[in-house]
């Protein structure tokens, strides 16, 4: 009788069982092994899928809106009307509302045909623009208002005692004990038109926060008003000064003669109904 061994039985089974074992194993493992192919293939498709996404200009970051005050920059400047400051905002891509001020004042005295004259040149105005740019860059184009102008030019005159002033033609004689003394303004209106091209966006479309705005152009103020007067007495040269002396506020062929040199000069100052633009800052933009 043969009595089979443990060992030879546990080969036996090792032998047979271990081919059928892994003849299982490989048909089992089939079904586990396409559904992890198929999970990284649907992986490996949404990660295209979100690159292409990110890529793709449709799928790209929207750019920030340009609403009113969404972003907001000022600049300070310097030009012909002095110096001056900006604020802005956009209100869509290619439109900014801007709106600022500008400063400037002088004085100087001299001496003219033996009169002492002091002039003083005063420059406070403020303005409103609607910036265009219509090529989307850094060039544009102001359409402005012109608000509150209190540009003036102001002189006075101190005629001494025997010196002569000229009015029309005529000569007059400094009283020697009431001099002439003489006053003159120039104004202009107080809301003009204007119109400036410029380079220099203050609030710009890119990361950058500084700009270098340039703008030139001009502003319509309209007729200057000249006004002049006199107080104090005049003597006529071709009268002794006892009787050839009386106020200036009581001499008829002063005053008209003194309305004439008005008129003469505020028709030469029809040139000054436009007035240049021109400056030059720097922006910074929050």
């Amino acid at each position: 009788m043969l009595i089979p061994s443990n060992r030879g039985f546990s080969q036996s089974l090792s032998g047979h069982g271990a081919i059928e074992n892994i003849s299982a194993s490989d048909s089992s493992f089939e079904p586990l092994h396409a559904f992890s192919s198929s999970r990284d293939a649907a992986a490996e498709t949404e990660s295209a899928a979100t690159a292409f996404v990110r890529l793709s200009p449709s799928g790209a970051a929207a750019p920030k809106p340009f609403r009113p005050f969404s972003r907001v920059g000022i600049d300070s400047h310097t030009g012909f009307g002095g110096a001056g400051f900006d604020i802005t905002t956009p209100l869509s891509r290619n439109f900014n509302v801007r709106a600022g001020s500008d400063f400037f004042g002088y004085s100087t005295t001299f001496q003219e045909q033996g009169a002492n004259v002091a002039i003083n040149l005063r420059m406070r105005s403020g303005h409103a623009s609607l910036d265009w740019f219509p090529f989307g860059g850094r060039f544009r184009l102001s359409p402005q208002v012109v608000f509150a102008n209190n540009n003036r030019v102001q002189a006075t005159a101190l005629i001494p005692s025997g010196s002569t002033v000229t009015l029309n033609g005529q000569d007059y004689i400094s009283s020697f004990t009431d001099p002439l003394h003489g006053s003159g303004s120039v104004e202009f209106r107080k809301v003009s038109p204007g119109l400036t091209l410029g380079f220099g966006n203050i609030i710009p479309r890119t990361r950058s926060h500084l700009s270098t705005p340039v703008e030139v152009g001009f502003y319509y103020v309209g007729q200057p008003g000249l006004k002049v007067n006199f107080s104090g007495s005049a003597c006529d040269p071709t009268q002794p000064p006892a009787i050839g002396c009386q106020s200036v506020s009581q001499d008829a062929g002063f005053q008209q003669n003194l309305a004439a040199f008005i008129a003469r000069n505020n028709n030469n100052l029809s040139y000054a109904s436009f007035f240049p633009i021109f400056s030059v800052g720097f922006g910074y933009a929050f």
